[in-house]
């Protein structure tokens, strides 16, 4: 049986990922390696416990392919869990059942749910179901890769990034192949949003040493740099299945019913 690459992204916030590290490195014989990927922190926001460091910020999305490439090129991982830092979990359970649902439930995605109100897409949520939703797609706070779904992709287009977009791609790969999305309601984490902004530690949207620049982005700045990116690649990139509208809203008001 092969095992996880579970790799937790950081970014100039230590304070939330060496918790996250500390709580899941103690349960490593359940089936997973666990990395700290730091991707292009200052100094003194680096994770004592960083595997791999790159001198610049790859934002989420480049990064993603750094990892998915990691998995390519070592065959004994089945499957990649991709972990912002800035997530509360029960290390116990959290990747051994997440393991169980991607593959004794045959999904190429699992999710678990976020505890709290909808931030932003309420199929994230937790809706009660006993096992995992079935769902179009996720939000990539902490998803589960499998393998297959990797080899598939290959790598994401540089122009996705910034981090927004995968999870439609993700969306058209696995519908092509009839391969399940699902959102685990029975596992739970918090996730504690925008603490890049809060604590004003991104300082540049350019890939670039920040150790260089100086004024703290804002999330308005962010967002419509990123959401405008985002916009930008599916008009000129159509989707397969349905369009950009339909599933952004599918995302926007969703109902679970049994």
């Amino acid at each position: 049986m092969g095992k996880t690459l579970a790799v937790i992204l950081n970014h100039n916030l230590p304070e939330f990922t060496d918790p996250l590290f500390e709580e899941l490195v103690r349960y490593t014989s359940d089936g997973y390696d666990l990395k700290v990927i730091d991707n292009g922190s200052q100094e003194k926001y680096i994770s004592q416990y960083t595997t791999i460091r790159y001198e610049r910020n790859l934002f989420w999305g480049g990064a993603l392919n750094k990892a998915f490439g990691m998995v390519l090129q070592n065959q004994q991982y089945d499957s990649l869990l991709f972990l912002n830092n800035d997530l509360e979990v029960n290390g116990k359970i959290f990747v051994k059942s997440l393991r169980h649902a991607l593959f004794r439930k045959r999904f190429a995605i699992v999710s678990p749910c976020i505890a709290g109100k909808a931030a932003p897409w309420p199929q994230m949520q937790n809706w009660g179901s006993k096992g995992t939703r079935v769902v179009k797609w996720i939000d990539n706070q902490a998803p589960l890769f499998h393998r297959k779904l990797i080899e598939a992709i290959g790598q994401f287009d540089q122009a996705l990034d910034f981090g927004w977009g995968q999870e439609l791609i993700c969306h058209d790969v696995c519908r092509t192949h009839k391969w399940k999305i699902g959102v685990c309601d029975h596992i739970s984490i918090i996730h504690y949003k925008k603490q890049t902004f809060k604590k004003g530690r991104l300082f540049s949207l350019e890939n670039q040493d920040e150790e260089a620049v100086g004024d703290a982005v804002s999330h308005e700045d962010y967002q419509k740099k990123f959401r405008s990116s985002w916009l930008e690649y599916f008009r000129k990139n159509s989707l397969k299945y349905e369009s950009f509208e339909q599933l952004t809203d599918y995302g926007r008001f969703y109902i679970y019913n049994a």
